[in-house]
């Protein structure tokens, strides 16, 4: 459901589920910057933490997301103090577009620019 729910994904290791990745349109979100823009969202289990699974998966997932909505921005938000996070989401290519208080926490909000369709 592009309007809404891009793309559901389960990370599968040796035929085990060890993650999951969402990209749901930001129509909620707590920040103006990210309204209406494809959010990406991760979550894995603790066992499969810094073994670069979530960057892998987070690359296929976006990799698909540009094929399937070319030239569509993505946001991502995670905490400041989640040093695994931060550090993925420059992996990835976002950019801090802002830092806010939410949930007890400074949280960090980043942007990956669309990428631009081959002709």
């Amino acid at each position: 459901m592009p309007e809404r729910w891009p793309g559901s994904f389960v990370v599968d290791l040796d035929g085990a589920m060890i993650g999951q990745i969402l990209l749901r349109r930001a129509t909620g979100h707590r920040r103006p910057a990210a309204v209406g823009k494809a959010d990406l969202g991760y979550l894995f289990l603790p066992p499969a933490w810094g073994s670069g699974y979530a960057a892998e998966a987070c690359a296929a997932a976006l990799d698909w997301f540009d094929g399937v909505l070319p030239g569509e921005p993505v946001v991502l938000t995670t905490q400041t103090a989640n040093v695994g996070s931060m550090r993925l989401a420059a992996k990835l290519g976002f950019t801090e577009v802002e830092r806010f208080q939410a949930w007890d926490a400074e949280q960090w909000l980043g942007l990956r620019s669309p990428v631009t369709p081959s002709v």
